[in-house]
């Protein structure tokens, strides 16, 4: 068996590890961390330890002392696994450098050995995709170390793949000599959102797959009594205690009356309208809940508290407006002990509810730059709009994009008029300094005549276009033409705003344009009559009110599962805007991906 010991990567990296250990000698630089900061995992987290110069040239003398090769290459591994275990990566770096000299003289183990350290150095420095690269012959083999399953469940969680986390979570229970902390465990699992597709042996792994499942059956209504019937079961399993604290959270909620806030009149009547549109909409489906509504626009937030006890309301659900979200007075509604569920990003306004939900176009574009690295594409290209909208998306998605792929080639190009996009279009593709090279040959060649296309550059494999429905709609027929004919097309990727409601609009320009969009809004949805019959209800609306009123939908939706969502993050509701997950201080919102097939969208 050969293997390469230390990839061209990984070596290169070691040399700026090398030339940077002494300037940095009195620096810590910490390590991975769960940006969610509630997971108990620990694998990776420890503090960086700067290199030892000293200790490492006793290592390297006690080496060289040494005339056989076998014992030679003892003293480093033993070396290189107490100093990751240390959390000296730059030392542990360079230990690797010198195994390399090794490569030909390697047992199976010990090459696997070396392997997974590689992967934990990767780690180390966050470059997930080339620790799950070093990992992936390891989980390949037919018997998983559990330190192999247990850094690929923290690299899982790390790059936010909870469902691979969660099996290889069940994974290392199943081989581990030594179970971990239950909330450890189930900090990982709980955000699974699949679990009928997890697999696990062994009575312990079993045992916590067996909770994960009755969990989600009895927050879907699909057996009431599934967690009392799993502790019945599992008597002495170490989990008793997470099921019985999620018997009591998993309980459903009573009759509530929700106090709600929104515009109905001025400058925002419509939008409100929307929103409460779909809201009616809900209440269909959630009988046990009924609402008292008022008009934020005549409303004066210093007597919400009072308003709260004459509506004898459980629960406050909006204002929807950021100006109004931020008079809510937060802690004197939690002196009443009443649920405060905030219509826009409370946290950009420092407000505390216990829930805030949005169509906040950054998750939009996150989801966006997590399916494209999920798709295999490492080089976008994203153009925009010279605005401080415009530049946003693009700092969005290249910060979002980066966080999972952080060797990936992000280029952006950005236009102010539509005059200006060809011309980006061109000096991004390449086209115009091939039009250059082309020119400068012509006259070169004289009166000999020259043959030549303008090429378009290879090296991007995607673009992204955050823009409007027009700028799109622009931008992509300068796209088509000007990537050369015998080049491979790049696909074109864009957000929900170039989805409207337009009956009379041809779309040939936006062909194969992919798109995020809410569910609701694209065609075979179940529920798109629906929205076709409210549609022909309000004729003024266009897709933009429509997603309001998914919205408003959601928001109901939300409200009566908040401690389902608190207790089982992983849980999804299938809502209009997407499906709904997280903690409720902390939601997620994943929408459905369409596209446009000539004069028509179609769902992917």
């Amino acid at each position: 068996m050969s293997l390469s010991i230390v990839p061209k990567k990984l070596f290169l990296c070691i040399l700026v590890c090398t030339l940077t250990a002494c300037a940095s000698s009195d620096r810590s630089q910490p390590l991975a961390s769960d940006d969610r900061g509630e997971s108990g995992i620990d694998t990776i987290t420890v503090p960086e330890v700067t290199t030892d110069a000293q200790d490492l040239a006793e290592i390297l003398a006690e080496v060289a002392a040494e005339s056989s090769q076998t014992r030679q290459l003892s003293i480093l591994l033993e070396a290189l696994a107490a100093k990751q275990e240390q959390g000296e990566w730059q030392t542990s770096a360079l230990l690797l450098s010198e195994l390399r000299r090794f490569t030909h003289r390697l047992s199976e183990s010990q090459q696997r050995q070396i392997q997974f350290a590689e992967a934990q150095w990767f780690a180390s420095q966050k470059q997930w995709q080339a620790a799950k690269q070093s990992l992936a012959p390891l989980l390949a083999a037919d018997d998983v170390a559990p330190a192999t399953s247990r850094l690929a469940r923290d690299i899982a969680v790390q790059t936010r793949q909870p469902q691979q986390a969660a099996q290889y979570q069940l994974d290392y229970l199943a081989a581990a000599a030594e179970a971990e902390a239950s909330e450890v465990v189930w900090s990982v699992l709980r955000d699974a959102h699949r679990p009928q597709q997890l697999t696990a042996t062994g009575d312990l792994a079993s045992g916590w797959l067996a909770l994960l499942q009755a969990a989600h059956e009895q927050a879907n209504d699909e057996d009431v009594s599934a967690i009392q019937g799993w502790q019945l079961r599992y008597r002495s399993h170490p989990a008793q205690a997470v099921a019985q604290v999620l018997q009591q959270n998993l309980q459903p909620l009573t009759s509530q009356v929700a106090l709600v806030l929104l515009p109905l009149s001025g400058q925002f009547a419509e939008q409100g309208q929307a929103v409460l549109d779909g809201m009616i909409l809900a209440l269909g489906e959630l009988p046990q809940l009924q609402i008292v509504v008022r008009d934020t626009a005549k409303f004066d937030f210093t007597t919400l508290s009072e308003e709260v006890q004459r509506a004898q309301a459980d629960i406050v659900i909006g204002p929807l407006l950021k100006d109004n979200v931020s008079k809510v007075d937060g802690a004197t509604l939690e002196q009443t002990a009443t649920p405060w569920f905030a219509l826009n990003n409370a946290s950009e306004l420092g407000t505390s509810p216990a829930m805030w939900f949005a169509l906040d176009p950054e998750w939009e574009i996150a989801q966006i730059a997590q399916t494209l690295v999920e798709r295999g594409y490492r080089q976008p290209l994203v153009l925009a709009a010279d605005s401080n909208s415009g530049r946003n998306a693009v700092n969005n998605f290249t910060d979002a994009f980066r966080d999972l792929q952080p060797e990936a080639t992000i280029e952006s190009g950005y236009y102010r008029t539509p005059e200006d996009m060809k011309t980006i279009v061109q000096e991004k593709l390449g086209v115009s300094a091939s039009d250059a090279r082309i020119w400068q040959v012509k006259i070169a060649a004289g009166k000999i005549l020259v043959d030549a296309e303008p090429r378009s550059r290879e090296d991007f494999d995607v673009i992204f276009l955050p823009g409007n429905i027009e700028q799109t709609r622009l931008l992509k027929p300068f796209i088509d033409v000007n990537i050369s004919p015998f080049n491979q097309r790049i696909p074109v990727y864009a957000t929900s705003a170039s989805h409207i409601l337009r009956d009379q609009l041809s779309e040939n320009d936006l062909n194969e344009v992919h798109f995020t969009e809410a569910p609701w809004l694209v065609p075979g949805h179940p529920r798109y009559h629906e929205l076709n019959d409210i549609l022909a209800l309000r004729s003024s609306w266009g897709y933009s009110l429509a997603r309001l009123a998914a919205f408003g939908h959601d928001a109901i939706l939300l409200s009566r599962h908040r401690h389902v969502l608190a207790a089982l993050p992983g849980f999804r509701l299938a809502g209009l805007t997407g499906d709904l997950y997280g903690s409720p201080t902390a939601l997620q919102r994943e929408l459905d991906w369409a596209q446009y097939d000539g004069h028509e969208v179609v769902a992917e």
